[in-house]
C-alpha cells in the first residue's frame, strides 16, 4: 500500500464520507449515497477505489427475501497522520485488521518522501 496515495485519495470528499459511513458499521452503496449525497456511481467507483487501497472491504449482507441482500462496506482504516518537518513528508496510516480470525492486530504502514533537491515549476 503506498501510504502517500492513500492520504490522497481520503482527502476526496466523497471517499471521506464513504470512510466515515462505513467505519462504525457496514454499510451498502445505496444507503452510503442517500445519507450523504453522493451520485450512485460515483458512490461504486469510490468504493472500488478505496477497496483496491485496502481501506475499506465488502462483507456478506444479510439476505433479504428474494435470497439477495445488497454488498455492505466496512472501513479498516482507524487513523492517518500526515507530518512535514525537516524537508520530508512523512504519512502513516493504520489499518484495522479483517475478521474475526485476524485478531485485534492493526496493519501499519508508512512512507517518507524526502523534499529536499526536488525543483518545482510554477
Amino acid at each position: 500500500m503506498d501510504a502517500l496515495q492513500v492520504t490522497q485519495t481520503i482527502m476526496d470528499e466523497y471517499s471521506a464520507r464513504i470512510l466515515l459511513g462505513t467505519f462504525d458499521r457496514p454499510a451498502s452503496a445505496i444507503e452510503l449515497g442517500r445519507r450523504f449525497g453522493i451520485p450512485i456511481a460515483a458512490c461504486y467507483r469510490r468504493i472500488k477505489e478505496l477497496e483496491g487501497l485496502g481501506l475499506v472491504y465488502g462483507e456478506r449482507a444479510e439476505p433479504s427475501r428474494n435470497g439477495r441482500g445488497p454488498q455492505l462496506y466496512r472501513s479498516r482504516l482507524r487513523s492517518v497522520h500526515i507530518t512535514f518537518e525537516d524537508g520530508k513528508l512523512r504519512a502513516r496510516v493504520v489499518l484495522a485488521s479483517i475478521g474475526v480470525a485476524a485478531g485485534l492486530e492493526n496493519e501499519v504502514t508508512e512512507q517518507v518522501m524526502n523534499l529536499h533537491g526536488l525543483s518545482s515549476t510554477v
